[in-house]
């Protein structure tokens, strides 16, 4: 028998140049975004790519999922519109500057909302004195009503005196830049359009998945990627969150 060796070929060339980068065509924005974009772009000496990138993901978190799309016309597959962004460069590149400028009226919902949140818990807790009174001469109505042998009357003076009590104020969020997955989870809970989990430095969040106790991370952002499904809590202090 014949034993043939194999016959190593030299290796070729790599090609010297990798092909150029299309510049993002700021026809393809939001004619409403495009000259603010743009503008930021100019000022900053800056990659379009940027700004434009920040602003849409920024404009997704706000709209959330009050709005979703159908992509086939005779389906109820829904889609709801959330963009996960990311913006690599090398260092010098006022990648931060322009995340700010587009970050910038997500900033000031999140500053009003903050604010509103002020004055609604200060106006709680101006109802709670009142409805603590209250609940002193619904008492004395309920005690009254026993006495006379009514439980209806008093199950139903009770009933109302339960409907009457203040709800407290849920503050409004746009965003967090850093946060447990249960305590995102409870955010969600009460802003259910969703909020935008914002870092300036990517691997940073990336590397608080490492940590000790935080093994389930990754899981969640993975099955909240799309804003469709459900995802519930149970931990003994935090009860249920759903």
């Amino acid at each position: 028998e014949i034993q043939q060796k194999a016959v190593w070929l030299e290796p070729g060339k790599l090609p010297g140049t990798l092909p150029d980068v299309p510049e993002l065509d700021p026809a393809l924005l939001p004619e409403a975004f495009r000259p603010w974009l743009v503008d930021i772009s100019e000022r900053m000496g800056c990659p379009l790519d940027y700004s434009a990138a920040g602003a849409m993901v920024a404009l997704s978190a706000t709209v959330g999922r009050q709005v979703t799309i159908r992509p086939q016309r005779r389906d109820d597959w829904t889609v709801v519109p959330n963009t996960w962004g990311a913006i690599v460069g090398r260092p010098g590149l006022l990648k931060s500057p322009n995340l700010a400028e587009a970050m910038r009226p997500l900033s000031k919902l999140e500053a009003r909302a903050r604010e509103s949140f002020k004055t609604e818990t200060a106006e709680h807790e101006a109802a709670q004195l009142v409805a603590k009174q209250a609940a002193k001469v619904t008492d004395q109505a309920i005690t009254k009503a026993l006495k006379a042998g009514d439980k209806q009357k008093a199950a139903d003076l009770a009933m109302i005196a339960r409907q009457d009590a203040p709800e407290p104020p849920m503050r409004r969020r746009y965003q967090t830049q850093d946060g447990t997955v249960e305590k995102i989870g409870e955010l969600l809970a009460s802003n259910p359009r969703g909020i935008l989990i914002f870092r300036d430095e990517l691997v940073g969040w990336m590397r608080s998945m490492d940590r000790e106790g935080n093994e389930c991370a990754r899981a969640f952002y993975l099955e909240s990627w799309n804003g469709t499904g459900g995802y519930t809590f149970d931990r003994i202090g935090r009860g249920t969150v759903d």
